[in-house]
């Protein structure tokens, strides 16, 4: 399968590549909002997969964070990662 996306230079600040152990556990905007607050990508990948391994994935929790034009135009302030979720309402246990 071949996908092809316009960037903007402006706005756009990272491109997210993850496996289902990660997405299985973790919504897209809970990816983007744990990006946002990271100062590099590195952290950012080290902490989602952390998170995921957390909340008991079972399979491959693999990320890799690109950073793009935008990097650090949209962090958040603080660098506080709560991602504290009832069980219940979330990937393995819906």
């Amino acid at each position: 399968m071949c996908v092809s996306l316009q960037l903007n230079h402006d706005t756009d600040s990272f491109l997210a590549l993850t496996t289902d152990g990660i997405n299985f556990l973790l919504s897209d905007q809970e990816i983007c909002d744990v990006i946002n607050k990271c100062h590099d990508p590195t952290e950012a990948a080290e902490v989602i997969a952390q998170q995921a391994l957390q909340y008991g994935s079972e399979d491959n929790a693999s990320i890799i964070v690109v950073p793009l034009s935008a990097w650090g135009k949209h962090q958040s302030s603080p660098t506080v990662y709560s991602m504290s979720r009832n069980f219940a309402s979330s990937g393995r246990w819906a």
